[in-house]
């Protein structure tokens, strides 16, 4: 596999196991299990912020150099989306934690997967900005040496450094 492909799989993989961490965190909810929903809101925020950071200091400042930019696909429009991301997640944080200490337990749960469905929206939006825009473009205007050191510095792809560039995706 090159490493084109290997780059794009291996943060669309990613974006996967964030939704997969979030629907983890809204079934326990659904459950009424708090402690596990807010262990998992949490596993969720710190995540998107390992993955946030990740892009906002290797693949944006790589992107830049390339002059990649495109119409619906900027560096203020990037960092404008992580930025909003961030908030929300933080406050759907801080709201799940606030479940222990409601008076009405389903109505507030009821409120939050309101809020969560909006968040949902904007993650998938972001999600499909960066697959359709930003991780073709960086492909197609960097080499494979690039792609491979800028993979290395991602702190959470734990198998890009021990898949071989020939080895089938996972």
């Amino acid at each position: 596999m090159n490493a084109a492909v290997k780059q794009s799989l291996s943060l669309v993989s990613e974006h996967d196991e964030l939704e997969d961490l979030f629907k983890e965190h809204q079934l326990a909810l659904l459950t009424r299990d708090l402690n596990l929903s807010f262990a998992m809101i949490k596993a969720f925020e710190d995540a998107l912020e390992r993955h946030i950071e990740y892009e906002n200091e290797v693949l944006l400042p790589l992107y830049a150099a390339k002059k990649a930019e495109t119409e619906g696909a900027t560096l203020p429009i990037f960092r404008a989306e992580h930025r909003k991301l961030r908030e929300v997640c933080a406050k759907l944080t801080h709201s799940t934690a606030a479940l222990n200490s409601s008076s009405d337990i389903l109505a507030s749960i009821s409120t939050l997967l309101d809020e969560e469905a909006l968040f949902k929206g904007l993650f998938r939006h972001h999600r499909l900005r960066e697959e359709n825009l930003l991780f073709p473009r960086l492909d197609a205007c960097t080499t494979e040496w690039e792609r491979e050191k800028a993979l290395e510095k991602h702190p959470g792809l734990l198998w890009n450094r021990s898949i071989s560039a020939d080895s089938p995706a996972r």
